[in-house]
């Protein structure tokens, strides 16, 4: 799936048009007045976030903010690790990895981060809460896991359709040869190529990759949604997340023999379906 950033713009850009269309409805110039007043900021705001007084942070923890000001005059929302950003959001509610998302910590460096959400008002004004917490080291990968490996999907046709109850993000899988690459951060996904150099196809998914929360062990593996680490746009190739930004979960049980790797879900079947028709099956180990 991928979040379209020019969709959330579009919102603020309504917004911004309604004193102007209110004439066209018979409003005076003292209604404006009385709702440009009522969209005026406010002199102080406030901020604050579900990480508030947290020293230690989880392997994954909701990161929401808060703040006192209408949400008319809110313009956009940032969310920063150690001061730089890594998302944004124009609506509310104000939810890092988008709503019910989380802030997935295994891709940094253990010991102590900023973890900072700002405010920007309509007017430009800002205001920040900021949070110091540890971060703890992420689980081992088995080390006949651990690496990168392949598989070839001549036939994709047979995938959930996007927009079902099992690909309802709408997920691209083209034919070809997809890579899964197992480590601490996350199960990384590199989907086929069908240009040089690689870039992502908005038409097919071609050129795809995605980021995968995971918690590794000796013969099973759990996953849920996305990693998010940094912005991004619809064009870029490592954007967005199989189903949905926060899962579903789902247990993979996996065994090794030579260099073929093989992954089963849990009960046969995975909830993410457009997951678990790339995923189910055999790999060859390449790296």
């Amino acid at each position: 799936m991928r979040r379209s950033s020019t969709q959330m713009v579009a919102v603020a850009v309504v917004v911004a048009a309604i004193p102007t269309a209110l004439f066209a409805f018979g409003f005076s110039r003292t209604h404006l007045a009385v709702a440009n007043a009522a969209a005026a900021p406010s002199k102080t705001s406030r901020v604050t976030s579900t990480l508030d007084g947290k020293t230690v942070l989880p392997h994954r923890i909701h990161w929401t903010g808060f703040t006192t000001l209408p949400v008319l005059e809110v313009k956009r929302v940032d969310f920063l690790i150690d001061g730089k950003p890594v998302w944004t959001e124009h609506n509310a509610p104000y939810t890092f990895a988008d709503d019910r998302g989380y802030l997935v910590t295994s891709w940094l460096t253990p010991g102590l981060h900023s973890f900072t959400v700002r405010v920007t008002a309509v007017g430009g004004r800002q205001a920040d809460d900021t949070v110091k917490a540890r971060v703890r080291p992420a689980a081992t990968v088995p080390a006949r896991l651990v690496g990168t490996w392949q598989r070839a999907i001549a036939d994709t046709s047979d995938a959930p359709a996007p927009g079902s109850s099992e690909n309802p993000t709408d997920t691209l899988t083209p034919p070809g040869t997809y890579r899964i690459t197992f480590d601490r951060r996350w199960i990384h996904d590199s989907f086929p190529c069908t240009d040089s150099p690689c870039t992502y196809n908005s038409n097919t998914g071609a050129g795809g990759e995605l980021d995968t929360d995971w918690i590794p062990g000796s013969t099973t593996f759990g996953v849920l949604g996305g990693v998010t680490t940094h912005t991004s746009k619809d064009t870029d190739r490592l954007a967005g997340w199989w189903c949905e930004t926060w899962g579903p979960a789902a247990t993979y049980s996996w065994t090794v023999s030579g260099n073929t790797l093989t992954l089963t879900p849990a009960g046969g079947h995975d909830a993410c379906g457009i997951r678990g028709f790339i995923w189910a099956g055999q790999w060859t180990k390449v790296a």
